[in-house]
């Protein structure tokens, strides 16, 4: 394919208006849409007016779409993604917990300086560069303190793993090793036991974290998240016992089974929260849209997992 020199000229607010005008939308309030393409970069909303294309005349809106519309989908995604980063948010607190926790007790304070608890040495090493990135520019009173007071070059685990980023925290589960305790007062392994207090096997565990530290990137950069191809896709559960597994949807890059995990995940955590609920009448609120783009199936809200 040959490429073409760009030549498209920046336009004016005004200029935008009009150009959108000449491909059928309506806009019945110009100081909204002035308004809002002031705040709302042009190319970032033509990310949701994509939606409101006709198919059959391309650039150019299906008869009878408003300005409003295309606000009110941006809308409903950005608190979307809001209470989405919530939940996340909240499950990756407490993951860092339980990974600390079963670690220092099973393996030791320091023992995740050390290779042999670790599946593959290559990206052991690359865990560690990260890590020594992450403290090298940690500006945490705690880490200046530990710097200050002892010889050791890192920290205890339960230290450390408070500047991990979810990313690298999912990259260390990834390639934690099944290694029994050395401890006798906490047997077992590390790995299973994380994954066990959220009652699901490790390998389902480890391909959650994965798929939500991409979710959690797409809601903390502001990227769309609807409309669009999710790249990781999270593992179903086999077992019947994991509520959600009935509920699941066979089909890919799908919303709807991220956010089937994330209130699983959140009802495993027993600490009071709001959150939960807030987030199901969010959705409730906007069950068409939960069909229409994220792929909810029919009359999804009459389940009791939902109530």
């Amino acid at each position: 394919m040959n490429k073409i020199t760009f030549n498209k000229p920046a336009l004016s607010v005004s200029q935008q208006i009009a150009k959108l005008e000449s491909r059928g939308l309506i806009v019945n309030d110009k100081s909204l849409a002035e308004e809002a393409l002031c705040n709302l970069n042009y190319y970032r909303l033509s990310g949701y007016w994509m939606y409101f294309e006709d198919c059959r005349n391309p650039h150019h809106f299906k008869k009878d779409t408003k300005f409003e519309d295309i606000l009110e989908l941006y809308n409903f995604e950005k608190e979307l993604r809001s209470a989405i980063f919530e939940g996340i948010s909240r499950f990756e607190v407490s993951l860092r917990t339980q990974f600390s926790h079963q670690i220092g007790m099973k393996y030791g304070s320091h023992s995740y300086l050390l290779p042999e608890y670790s599946k593959n040495f290559a990206d052991w090493l690359d865990n560690m560069k990260k890590i020594q990135a992450e403290a090298g520019r940690s500006k945490e009173i705690f880490i200046k303190h530990y710097k200050d007071k002892y010889e050791e070059s890192f920290p205890p685990i339960w230290v450390i793993c408070e500047i991990f980023s979810f990313g690298t925290l999912s990259c260390w589960y990834k390639n934690l090793k099944e290694v029994s305790s050395g401890n006798t007062n906490c047997p077992g392994n590390a790995k299973d036991d994380i994954a066990a207090f959220y009652n699901i096997p490790s390998v389902i565990l480890e391909s959650w974290i994965h798929s939500l530290t991409v979710l959690r990137n797409h809601c903390a950069h502001q990227s769309r998240i609807i409309l669009k191809q999710i790249s990781i896709q999270p593992m179903k559960p086999k077992s019947n016992k994991i509520s959600i597994s009935k509920l699941w949807s066979s089909q890919t890059n799908c919303i709807y089974n991220l956010i089937l995990i994330l209130i699983y995940l959140n009802d495993q955590i027993n600490v009071p929260s709001n959150w939960k609920n807030n987030f199901i009448e969010f959705l409730k609120t906007n069950k068409e849209k939960c069909i229409e783009f994220l792929n909810f199936p029919n009359k999804w809200e009459k389940d009791s997992f939902w109530n």
